[in-house]
Formats: C-alpha cells, structure tokens, sequence
C-alpha cells in the first residue's frame, strides 16, 4: 500500500486533522478502526463474559497472539488482555509480580517492604499503580538514566539488590520499551540476566517479574524482521540508523515476562485500545477472583470469561474487533510506512531548525530514537543560544523559565484557523547530572500527511510567534532577574 493510499484512508480530510497538528502521542485514527469501533457498539458487547459478548472476544485472542508473534513469544503459551490504558499494562503487572512475590497479599494485605525498581525517565502510571496497588510511592525506586534515556543498569541492580538486602520482596523490575520521550529501550536480555542472578545470589522462592513498558515503542516490533540493508522502502540513511538501534533494543523484549502496547498510541487507533501480554498466560490465573463470589456472573464454565480475573466488570470488547481489523487492515507494511514516515519528518524538523532558527532555538535531544523533536529556545543573544552549559544549574533554570513562559504565551494566542499550529511542551526532556529537568517545546508528528513542506512551515510559525513573544517580553539579565 503507498503511502499515498494509506493518507487517505487514514485521515480523510485537513480539516479532520490539520497538517500542524504535531502534539505529543497523537495519530490520526483509520477510519477502519473508527468504522469498525462504532458498528460493533451498538450492539454492546461487555468483553468480561462469553456470554455477553459472544464471538466479539475471538478478536481479543488473535490481537493477544498476534501480538506474542510481533515480540517474539510462543503465541500458543502467551496471553493477552485489553484494558484501560497503559497505566493499567503497569497496574496488571506489578499485580502480577505481587502475586508471584507473595502469593497471598490479596487475602493478607502487602508485606511491609514490597518494592518495585523502575528508571527514572519512565512514565509516571509507574507510580501511580504503585499507589493505587498499596505498594506506595516510597517503594518505587528509580534507577539512574543514560544520558539518551535507556536505564543505567548497574544502578537498577544496586537499587533490586538494596530492597533484597534489607529482606524485602521485590515485585516487579520495570524496563524502558521506548519511553514517551526519545523512544528509549533497554536490554531487556541484560535486565532478566540480571533478575536471575539476583534470584541465584539472594535464594529467593520466587521469581522478581521483569516488564517492558513497552506502550509507545511497541509498533517498532515491525521493524524486527525488515531488511534494512536492503531498505525496500527507502528510508533516508538517518532513519535507517535509527530504526537499527531500535530494532537491536527491541529484540530483546521477548526475554521480558509480559510487556504493553497501547493501539491508541503508535497503532494509529481511536481512545482507548490498550493490552498486557503476558509470555505464559497462565500468570493471569494469578489474578483470579474467588470462584464462589464470581459463580452468579458467569453461568457458562466452558465460556472464554476474562472478568474472572480482569480488574474492570465493564469492559467494552468494540475496541477488541476494531484493533484487529486495523491491524489486519494496515499489516506489517503500512506500520512500516506510517512510523518511517513520521521519523523522516523529525529529521525535516531537525534539517529546518539547523537552517533557519539556530540563533533562536535549537534541538537538543541528540540521541533520539523515534520521532521526537524537542526543541530548546532562547531570549535574544543570550549566551546559552551559542552552546548551552547543562552543568550550570543557575543557567538551566533560567532558560527553562523561558521556555515555560513562550509555550504558555504560544497557547494563548488566537489566530485564524489556517495559521494554527498545536505543538507540546515537555518539563523534562532530559535530566542535567545534577537532576535538573531541562524544558523544551516538544513537536510529534504522526501525521501521514505532514511534509517536509509542512515541517518548514511550522518551523517557521514557531520562529514568527517566538519572535513576537520576545517583543513583549521584559528582558531578563543572565541571573533571570527581570531589568
């Protein structure tokens, strides 16, 4: 399918979805998925029980093996559910790791100590299912970043090995699968190496969980088995660099024991289609209610009954059905030509900054893996535009005020609709190694009909309204004291 086609059949017309909408994880949903998601409502169809929803769950199935074939799993051993989000991938495994850390925590309650150990860049639904979990925000424990966002792996296992060392238990390790920013990815062969040695070094009965938060960076599966030497698709040689060091990360999620997508991210898919695979499928069967107390729901035994062991008892299976068409209906090589296209731009964004704004902004994250651009500004001949010292911390927190107080003024403006733009900001797309969070605007296209035309032209839109914001701005001296 060219990519031509796939324009059309994905977005329609502008108006759906202006070319300069470039506004953090956002795609352009197919009109297959759209279609299929409406016609299947109406009926329906509460994907927790075979009964209620009939043949509908089949699709629920074969996205789950389809999606244990993509990683690299036994699709006859893997599993899968859709839930609610990729904060639910995370809340699902770190249950799940409860229940292998301690067994009876739903009965008994959580130990004292539980921990999980995340990274530092990694979203904050880590946490937050921490929370809600009863684990608590004190027993997440982050390790160190790389600086182009991957884990610091030596200090993921100091942080496992200080929770077992004191006696606790330790949940869940939680891995970089292409982080919201940068579309970092971790070893995940190094990280369950890692894992089993800790098992081996401290004689645990049980095994930690390892995930892969893989919710953004999981698209690029596709990407495992293309010939990038041969480049059918004749990717520009920065993309083809790109997608090798992706596609040499993300063939070691299939040593994870579960990892996450949402569909409604980089599966060009409407809200909200997520799900939690898990490598053996019977780890669900960790999370099963009592079957005394579930018996009056579900009246057929033999049924496929998912809210046996589902967190939600009202779970619409229409997204189920639309996902498995849309991922029929664009395959391997639509996802190919969609996500090449989107990392093309980013080097059309990078190739118009470098040509046109250099003494206003600048792109600062180097080492990016997918399609993020973030972009640094600058007030008028401030020394920072010239080479920006990250180690000065009275500088960083300066330029960051900056930054913070354009993207609010750019929000604020109102402008005749053919001039719109919709970019993001982003309040650490990177951490200083002092820990200070370094702001950026952020621009994300998924656009498929976003050009490089159109990468020029919203360049130079953001140049233009800089350049106003500066005219009404009180100068500030270097120390960010206004004069």
């Amino acid at each position: 399918m060219a990519l031509s086609q796939l324009r059309w059949w994905l977005a329609g017309s502008v108006k759906v979805h202006h070319h300069m909408f470039a506004k953090n994880i956002v795609p352009p949903p197919s009109f297959a998925n759209l279609a299929a998601l409406c016609a299947v409502s109406l009926f329906m169809p509460n994907g927790v029980t075979g009964e209620d929803a009939a043949e509908t769950l089949s699709a629920e199935l074969s996205c789950a093996r389809a999606m244990a074939r993509l990683v690299g799993y036994d699709p006859g051993q893997a599993g899968g559910l859709f839930t609610f989000g990729g904060t639910a991938t995370n809340l699902y495994a770190i249950n799940v790791g409860l229940s292998k850390a301690q067994p009876d925590h739903a009965e008994r309650g959580i130990e004292p100590g539980v921990a999980v150990v995340g990274s530092w860049p990694a979203h904050y639904s880590q946490k937050t299912a921490c929370a809600w979990l009863g684990i608590g925000t004190r027993n997440y424990l982050s390790a160190a970043s790389l600086p182009d966002q991957t884990t610091d792996l030596e200090s993921m296992e100091g942080a496992c090995r200080d929770v077992l060392a004191r006696g606790h238990r330790l949940a869940c390790i939680m891995g970089a699968g292409g982080t919201t920013s940068n579309m970092a990815v971790d070893d995940f062969a190094e990280i369950t190496a890692m894992r089993d040695r800790l098992v081996t070094d401290y004689e645990l009965d049980y095994t930690p969980h390892v995930h892969a938060d893989t919710v953004v960076g999981w698209a690029y599966l596709c990407f495992v088995d293309y010939d990038l030497s041969r480049n059918a698709l004749g990717f520009s040689p920065p993309v083809v660099a790109k997608l090798a060091r992706l596609v040499e990360r993300l063939k070691t999620v299939r040593h994870a024991d579960s990892f996450g997508t949402d569909f409604h991210k980089t599966g060009f898919a409407p809200y909200t289609s997520s799900m939690i695979v898990m490598r053996d499928g019977r780890d669900f069967s960790r999370l099963r209610r009592d079957g005394g107390v579930m018996t009056p729901l579900f009246h057929d035994k033999d049924a496929y009954n998912p809210g046996t062991f589902t967190l939600e008892t009202s779970r619409s299976a229409a997204n189920m059905v639309a996902t498995w068409i849309g991922l029929q209906a664009l395959g391997k090589q639509g996802m190919r030509r969609l996500l090449g296209h989107a990392l093309e731009m980013a080097e059309a964004l990078r190739r118009h900054v470098d040509a046109f704004a250099t003494r206003d902004m600048t792109v600062i994250n180097e080492h990016a893996y997918g399609p993020d651009v973030f972009l640094r500004c600058y007030p008028p001949d401030d020394p920072a535009a010239t080479g920006e010292d990250f180690s000065d911390t009275g500088s960083v927190r300066r330029i960051n005020q900056y930054v913070s107080d354009f993207f609010t003024w750019l929000s604020r403006q109102r402008v005749p609709e053919a001039e719109q733009i919709a970019v993001s900001k982003t309040s650490a797309a990177f951490y200083t190694p002092s820990g200070e969070p370094v702001v950026a605007v952020r621009v994300y296209s998924l656009n498929p009909h976003f050009s490089d035309s159109h990468a020029g032209e919203l360049i130079m839109r953001l140049l233009k309204g800089k350049r106003q914001f500066d005219a009404v701005r009180p100068p500030a001296d270097v120390s960010g004291e206004a004069r």
